[in-house]
């Protein structure tokens, strides 16, 4: 089945709340990934952002030190998918609620981001950096854009990879060597000794 777009998107109407089925279904694919997928506005490319499912909302901090977003402000596009095969699960519109430092929703904010955060190099400041120089944002979910099976045969909706001397996207890098026949080898030093 094939992404299909909520009625009404991309018209100016009053939006209906999310229904109990599509909060649970926006929660469920949010809190099983690390990783959502934004499009701030005025861009067309959505950026994959690492997150925690806070509040009911995609909590997130970037800048100083930690991931680059433009400023996100009023509302954002946010794809949630698949972490197994990458297809889109659910999109949806959320509305930006940036948190100023030091209050308790801040705090609250903070501590699971700071208990999620991977390959953190300075645990002890990592809070006071984030008052001073980052941002803290709850991203709340107001209208579901896209909802999709997220099967093997629903397209992600991503665009190409950007080219560039990083990108490995036509041939496999060259490796030295095959980890097949390195365990070829090994398990027949196994059996000598063995024998």
């Amino acid at each position: 089945m094939t992404a299909q777009p909520a009625p009404g998107h991309g018209q100016q109407q009053l939006r209906r709340p999310l229904s109990p089925v599509e909060a649970a279904l926006v929660a469920e694919a949010c809190s099983r990934s690390d990783v959502v997928w934004v499009k701030p506005g005025g861009t067309d490319r959505y950026q994959a952002v690492w997150h925690t499912w806070h509040d009911d909302a995609v909590a997130l901090v970037y800048g100083a030190g930690e991931q680059m977003l433009p400023v996100l402000t009023g509302e954002v596009e946010v794809m949630a998918r698949s972490k197994d095969t990458g297809a889109a699960v659910i999109g949806f519109l959320a509305h930006v609620d940036t948190l100023t430092s030091h209050t308790p929703e801040w705090d609250a904010a903070a501590t699971v981001l700071s208990a999620a955060r991977l390959n953190a190099v300075d645990v002890a400041q990592q809070r006071e950096r984030w008052a001073s120089g980052a941002v803290v944002s709850l991203l709340r979910p107001i209208a579901v854009t896209v909802a999709a099976e997220g099967d093997d045969s629903t397209p992600t909706g991503s665009l190409p990879v950007l080219g560039g001397p990083g990108t490995t996207t036509e041939k496999r890098p060259f490796h030295l060597g095959s980890r097949l026949r390195r365990a070829l080898r090994l398990r027949r030093r196994n059996d000598d000794d063995q024998n």
